[in-house]
């Protein structure tokens, strides 16, 4: 397997560690709505070749982890959101909301020692649900921030959700691909 867990350490239903291969990037991004967002952190990568792995790459959905935005953060929590606690590589913890009013499904994502910071989004929370309920540990870590510039508050956050006790981020240089 390109990335992913060590032997005996793939996330399981009683634990484990999922480790992913990384590297660091800072950037402008111009979204197809004409902004302009700056984009740090890590981005996914298959260490054997290189090349950056989008949310919906094949070795990633192997490993059963999941890209996400963290929902709700710059409209409702943007204390949290300034803080350090919500960098990149940082951990964050996964909440079941039962109670939440907008959603039977909803998965808080907290920074430790900051608060919540957000939610999982409405649809990734409707599969992972029955999986926490079920006592199965799932675990975050923050991939990326974004900010309108290097030097404005952040404004939004990816995070990387995976099946077990932990999710290590293993941040190597970045080789170009293959021709």
């Amino acid at each position: 397997m390109a990335i992913g867990a060590e032997p005996g350490e793939r996330g399981t239903a009683t634990g484990g560690r999922v480790i992913v291969d990384v590297a660091f990037e800072e950037r402008y991004w111009y979204p197809d709505d004409g902004g302009v967002v700056w984009v740090a952190g890590y981005q996914l990568v298959d260490p054997a070749s290189g090349r950056y792995l989008g949310r919906d790459a094949p070795e990633l959905a192997e490993l059963g982890v999941r890209v996400a935005g963290v929902a709700g953060a710059a409209a409702h929590h943007a204390d949290v959101l300034g803080s350090d606690a919500v960098a990149p590589g940082r951990r964050l913890e996964l909440r079941r909301d039962p109670d939440n009013e907008h959603d039977p499904h909803a998965i808080a994502v907290d920074a430790p020692g900051a608060g919540q910071a957000g939610w999982v989004p409405r649809e990734t929370a409707a599969e992972l649900a029955p999986q926490v309920d079920a006592g199965r540990p799932w675990s975050a870590v923050v991939l990326r921030e974004r900010r309108d510039s290097p030097r404005d508050p952040r404004t939004g956050l990816t995070m990387l959700l995976a099946p077990a006790a932990d999710v290590e981020l293993r941040v190597g240089a970045r080789r170009p691909p293959r021709a």
